[in-house]
C-alpha cells in the first residue's frame, strides 16, 4: 500500500533520519517541496528564549538561528511567559500531543505583516507563512519542523495540510527513536558499535520477523521475562492480544512498499509501568554489518530501569559542583526539573540556577544536548552502570 499523496520516497527518509542525523536536511528540502514551502527547519529550543539548534534547507542555519535568538522577546507569534508556564504545567500533567499550528492561528496576517519581528525576521528571509509540525514539548522545550512559505506562493493549501497529515505521526515517531539513539552513539559509529552501549533495548529484526541481534540491555529486558518474550525466534508481548499488535507493528515495517513504523505499550505483570516500544524499518546500509539487507529495529524502553552515573567522574569530567552533578544525573536518568526537585528535597528554582551553570560549564543550551553529550563522553564506561 502507498503512503496518502504518494510520497514514499519522503516516507523512507523518515525513518532514515532516526540512524542517520545526517539525512535531515535532505528530508526538509523534500517535505518543504511536497508542503509547497520554499525552505524548512528542524528546531529543537527553549520557548521563552529562542535558544537551541536549528538544521534548515534552503536557508542559512546559523542566520535562521541567530535571528530568532535576538528577536525571541519581540515574537508575536507565542504566548506570554505566564501563558508558556500554565500549558507547560498542563503537558506535564496530561502530556504532550503532537500537532501543526499556522501562524494565522497564533495572529492575523494583516495584524502580524505590519509588526517589527515580520519586517525584521521574515522579509530579510522571503517568509510569508509558515507551520508548524510538533514533535515534542516539555517544559517549554520544543521540538519539530517549520515550513516557510513566501507571499507569492500564497497560503497553505488543503491538499499541503493532507500532506502534513499522512506525513506526521511518521515523523514523531522517527524523531522519538533518533533521540533514544542519539543518546548512545557519535555520528561516526556503526550501528553495532552504538547499540551495544545504548540504554535502551535494541533489537534488530530480519524482514520475516526473526530476531538477528539483541544488545546488552535488550538481553536483560528478555531475561526478566516481564512484558517481552523472545519465542522461536520471533518477539512476544505478555499476552496474546499484545503479542498480535506487535507483531503487525513488525510486519509493517517489514514491508516492501511504504514501509512505515509504529509504537505501542507493553503491559507487564505485578504493577510495573509498560515498556515503551517504537519499531521502523532500517535500509540495507544502515542495517549493516548486522544484517545484509532491510530490516526493522525494535527500541524498547524499560521506564523502571534507570541508567546510574558515578557523581564524581561527573564532576571531574565537567568541573561541576557536588550540587550541580547531582542536578545532572537525575535529569540524565529522566526526571524533569519539577520531579528532579522532589527526587533532591530541593526547590525548582535551585534545580535551574544549578541547570543554568550545567548548560554553562558543558557547553550545551538544552536538556537533550546535555544528556547525549553525557552519553556520549562517558558511554564507554557506562556497560557497569547499567541497572
Amino acid at each position: 500500500m502507498s503512503l496518502a499523496g504518494g510520497h514514499d520516497e519522503i516516507l523512507d527518509l523518515v525513518y532514515e533520519t532516526s540512524v542517520d542525523p545526517g539525512v535531515w536536511p535532505v528530508l526538509l528540502e523534500r517535505f518543504s517541496h511536497a508542503m509547497g514551502g520554499h525552505s524548512a527547519a528542524l528546531r529543537s529550543y527553549d520557548v521563552p528564549s529562542e535558544v537551541g539548534t536549528v538544521v534548515a534547507s534552503r536557508l542559512e542555519s546559523a542566520a535562521l538561528d541567530r535571528q530568532f535568538r535576538t528577536y525571541a522577546n519581540r515574537n508575536p507569534l507565542k504566548s506570554s511567559l505566564e501563558t508558556l508556564q500554565r500549558k507547560a504545567r498542563e503537558e506535564a500533567g496530561v502530556g504532550y500531543e503532537p500537532g501543526t499550528m499556522m501562524d494565522i492561528e497564533w495572529l492575523s496576517k494583516d495584524a502580524f505583516v505590519r509588526t517589527d519581528y515580520y519586517r525584521d525576521v521574515y522579509q530579510p528571509l522571503d517568509i510569508h507563512s509558515d507551520i508548524s509540525i510538533g514533535f515534542d514539548s516539555h517544559d517549554m522545550f520544543w521540538s519539530g519542523v517549520d515550513v516557510y512559505r513566501a507571499k507569492s506562493q500564497g497560503p497553505f493549501t488543503d491538499s499541503d495540510f493532507k500532506t502534513c497529515a499522512s506525513l506526521h505521526p511518521h515523523m514523531v515517531r522517527a524523531w522519538k527513536l533518533g533521540r533514544k539513539l542519539a543518546e548512545a552513539r557519535s555520528l561516526n559509529d556503526s550501528l553495532a558499535d552504538f547499540a551495544e552501549r545504548s540504554p535502551h533495548g535494541l533489537f534488530i529484526l530480519d524482514r520475516g520477523g526473526s530476531v538477528r541481534h539483541v544488545n546488552a540491555t535488550g538481553q536483560a529486558i528478555l531475561a526478566r521475562r516481564k512484558g517481552l518474550l523472545a519465542i522461536g525466534g520471533l518477539l512476544a508481548g505478555a499476552n496474546p492480544d499484545a503479542t498480535a499488535r506487535l507483531r503487525r507493528l513488525i510486519a509493517t515495517a517489514a514491508a516492501g512498499e511504504a514501509r512505515a513504523g509504529g509504537s505501542m505499550a507493553l503491559p507487564r505483570p505485578d504493577g510495573l509501568r509498560p515498556l515503551s516500544v517504537i519499531v521502523a524499518p532500517l535500509r540495507a546500509e544502515h542495517a549493516a554489518p548486522l544484517l545484509d539487507g532491510p530490516a526493522v529495529m525494535v527500541c524498547v524502553t524499560d521506564l523502571d530501569t534507570q541508567v546510574s552515573l558515578p557523581e564524581q567522574r561527573v564532576r571531574e569530567l565537567f568541573d561541576l559542583t557536588p550540587g550541580e552533578a547531582r542536578v545532572a544525573i537525575t535529569l540524565f536518568e529522566g526526571f524533569e526539573p519539577k520531579l528532579c526537585a522532589e527526587q533532591l528535597e530541593i526547590s525548582v528554582w535551585t534545580v535551574r540556577r544549578h541547570l543554568a551553570q550545567i548548560f554553562e560549564k558543558t557547553h550545551t543550551g538544552s536538556q537533550v544536548e546535555l544528556a547525549r553529550l553525557m552519553m556520549r563522553t562517558l558511554g564507554a564506561g557506562l556497560g557497569a552502570d547499567l541497572g
